[in-house]
């Protein structure tokens, strides 16, 4: 089967949420919730996911992080219809489309290491300060 690239759909302001059919944003990667930097040791676990090709951390409104790792799944459809969605996993009948990144934009995307140590030294400058000399290295700070 030939995969193609799903672009992502924008939901015009004010109006009805994208239809999952129109977007299959969701079956584009697979996400799991981390700790938030709060310190200098899961700052730099951040880090070193963002080192990873294909891997982007996202900050959503709640303050909850999620790594995401960008692969598309098996059962999707170039027509961007679910192969198996009788028989689909319960993560996948949990998903609630108004909520996703599509019809529900809020939050922050990491995709680069710099992008995230600009948040961490905007944001958390106690944990910058902790991690800049020993991991970050001084032609970045």
């Amino acid at each position: 089967m030939t995969r193609m690239p799903l672009p992502l759909p924008v939901r015009a302001a004010g109006g009805p949420p994208v239809p999952c059919t129109e977007c299959a944003r969701c079956c584009t990667y697979v996400a799991i919730e981390i700790n938030a930097p709060a310190t200098a040791r899961y700052a730099t676990d951040i880090l070193w996911y963002l080192y990873h090709e294909n891997v982007s951390v996202f900050l959503d409104d709640d303050g909850e992080w999620t790594l995401q790792f960008e692969t598309r799944c098996r059962n999707l459809r170039d027509d961007r219809l679910c192969a198996i969605y009788e028989r689909r996993p319960h993560v996948c009948r949990d998903f609630d489309n108004t909520r996703c990144e599509v019809n529900a934009p809020g939050g922050r995307s990491f995709r680069e290491p710099a992008e995230f140590l600009d948040y961490l030294k905007a944001k958390r400058p106690k944990v910058w300060r902790k991690i800049e000399k020993e991991y970050v290295g001084a032609s970045r700070a």
